[in-house]
C-alpha cells in the first residue's frame, strides 16, 4: 500500500472512530438526562459524572478523585459530601486511618443500568449480523485499541 492510500485509509478509519465516538456519547447524554429527575435528592448532570468517576476508577481514595478531574481538594470534597449525603456514594477510611476510599452505592448502580448499556445493546445487534470470524477480529482490534488507550495513560504519567 503506497503512502497516499494509507492516509486516506487512516484518514477513514479516524472519521469513523470519531462517529462511532459520538454516537456513544450522544446516547450516553440522552441515558442520563432521560434519568434525571427534577425531584428532590435526584442526581444532577455534574454529580452524575462525579459518581461514574468514582465508579470508573474502582474504589479511589478523594485525592485520587480530585487529581483525575483536575480539581482542588475542596471542590472534591464538596461534591463527595453531596453525593453521600444523597445516598451515591459510602467512604471508607483507609487502613492508615488518612484517608477514605470512595465508592458508590446500589442507590447509584440503579442509575447506571450497565446491562442497558448502549454498547451491550449494539454488540447484541453486531452478533447476530457477524460471523464468528468477524466478531473475533472485531475483539483483536478492540483490545489493540485498549493497549493504545494504556500505553497512552501510562505516558501521561510519566
Amino acid at each position: 500500500m503506497d503512502e497516499s492510500a494509507k492516509e486516506l485509509l487512516e484518514r477513514g478509519i479516524e472519521r469513523d472512530f470519531e462517529v462511532i465516538y459520538n454516537e456513544f456519547r450522544l446516547q450516553l447524554y440522552k441515558h442520563i438526562f432521560g434519568i434525571i429527575g427534577e425531584k428532590s435528592g435526584s442526581l444532577s448532570a455534574t454529580e452524575y459524572f462525579s459518581a461514574e468517576v468514582v465508579y470508573l476508577l474502582g474504589s479511589p481514595t478523594v485525592t485520587e478523585f480530585a487529581e483525575y478531574l483536575n480539581i482542588s481538594s475542596p471542590n472534591a470534597a464538596y461534591k463527595v459530601r453531596s453525593l453521600t449525603e444523597k445516598g451515591y456514594l459510602v467512604k471508607t477510611q483507609t487502613d492508615d486511618k488518612r484517608s477514605y476510599r470512595l465508592s458508590v452505592t446500589e442507590k447509584f448502580t440503579r442509575y447506571y443500568h450497565k446491562e442497558d448499556s448502549y454498547g451491550a445493546y449494539i454488540t447484541r445487534m453486531l452478533e447476530k449480523r457477524l460471523t464468528g470470524e468477524e466478531l473475533e477480529y472485531v475483539g483483536r482490534i478492540f483490545r489493540r485499541y485498549i493497549e493504545q488507550i494504556d500505553m497512552e495513560k501510562k505516558r501521561v504519567k510519566e
